[in-house]
């Protein structure tokens, strides 16, 4: 429900409910040096708070079962590549790195874009190919109408700064 990126910023370990709530996030950013585990299962407790819906549509079904049935420790380097994380960083430069990355999406890209990307995105799994693309062929008549739009290409075809408005 919320239209902006939520960017989780995970330095240290990120277990259990911890692991659930940074899941929630849009995505993920962690330090290099940052480790993940379910947890539950070593602790006699199933799969909570919705970690088993989230889990597998953000690392596949046989990685969501590894992970939940194992409990193990995950470096941040099987994190990215299993697609847990995002991007990895230094732990000294996560804060930078993750702060210049909402920067750029501030400064530089659509809000109104943003939102309907992101809803789009969150409802695809409950549609049919048809049914997501008769959406995104009426969303794009919608955004065809749009101060952003004739604002992005106003800005590209000016080589300057672009200033979206949301609307």
């Amino acid at each position: 429900a919320i239209k902006k990126p939520v960017i989780a910023m995970l330095n240290g370990a990120t277990a259990g409910i911890g692991l659930v709530h940074a899941l929630y996030c849009d995505l993920r950013f962690a330090a290099d040096s940052a480790v993940f585990t379910t947890a539950f299962a070593r602790r006699g407790l199933i799969a909570e708070h919705g970690i088993s819906w989230m889990l597998p549509r953000i690392v596949g079904h046989a990685n969501a079962l590894d992970l939940l049935m194992s409990a193990r420790r995950v470096s941040a380097a099987e994190a990215l590549r299993i697609g847990l994380v995002n991007r990895l960083s230094a732990p000294e430069k996560l804060r930078e790195e993750t702060y210049a990355y909402a920067r750029d999406l501030a400064d530089f890209v659509s809000p109104s874009a943003i939102a309907v990307i992101k809803r789009q995105v969150y409802d695809v799994p409950f549609q049919t190919l048809a049914e997501a693309t008769i959406d995104a062929n009426r969303e794009m008549q919608i955004a065809l109408k749009g101060n952003d739009f004739r604002e992005g290409v106003a800005s590209f075809v000016e080589k300057r700064p672009p200033r979206f408005t949301g609307t």
